[in-house]
């Protein structure tokens, strides 16, 4: 079973550099920790013939860059996930109403982690209200949960972007620690039984044809298109 990912950035790893938050690689906590000589002044040298070779060398890494970057990454996938299972927590929802994920057991489940940051995880945020209006009549749930932001921040970013799926608050990183979450944004989906079965890591099209047909092979049976079976039957 194929599936076909946005051509799109691979979205941002979270941040062990320095203190525990979460960064992309042009943060000042990056900076510090991985060039702490970008940030002392500048101080001229001689120039001599070893300078020049890596005068040389630093203009020709340069200029591959845009070569690099004009090929695109290779496109994400939703994976089968043969990991151990997650566990189940409970977040604030953007009202400050308790959500707990056990109580979506029997439908199959989209947990999505994100950071309003991030710019790939601000395109899936609309491939994903793309798919939540396909899906409405469909025994899916998709919850959205933010990564260590401020709620005020999160609050006015949904307030001029709404969703029609549940968004939550992870602030202390708890929850994305719990389900080792390294970048984002990331992608589980969990069958009825709230079990793990695919994963995607980068944003993805979850409006695609395939991606929704993949979606589909979890759905219990009477949801299913005829004549469909899950993996397991």
């Amino acid at each position: 079973m194929a599936t076909q990912a946005a051509p799109a950035g691979r979205g941002f790893h979270i941040g062990r550099y320095g203190r525990d938050t979460v960064t992309d690689r042009d943060s000042a906590p990056f900076r510090r920790a991985v060039h702490p000589e970008s940030l002392r002044p500048f101080a001229f040298q001689p120039i001599t013939r070893r300078n020049l070779a890596h005068l040389a060398v630093l203009a020709l890494a340069c200029g591959a860059v845009p070569a690099l970057a004009d090929t695109g990454s290779p496109a994400n996938a939703l994976r089968a996930f043969d990991g151990a299972g997650k566990p189940a927590f409970s977040l604030d929802d953007l009202h400050g109403d308790r959500r707990d994920l056990k109580a979506l057991a029997g439908k199959v489940t989209l947990v999505h982690f994100f950071a309003t940051w991030c710019e790939p995880c601000v395109r899936e945020i609309a491939s994903l209200q793309r798919l939540a209006i396909a899906t409405r009549d469909k025994p899916l749930a998709i919850i959205a949960v933010d990564v260590a932001e401020v709620d005020l921040r999160v609050r006015a970013f949904f307030e001029k972007l709404p969703v029609d799926f549940t968004v939550l608050l992870d602030r202390d990183r708890a929850v994305s620690k719990a389900w080792d979450i390294a970048g984002l944004p990331t992608s589980f989906v969990l069958d009825a039984t709230l079990t793990p079965r695919f994963f995607v890591e980068g944003d993805l099209d979850w409006s695609s044809p395939d991606v929704m047909a993949a979606l589909e092979t979890l759905y219990p049976a009477a949801d299913r298109p005829q004549g469909e079976t899950t993996n397991n039957e």
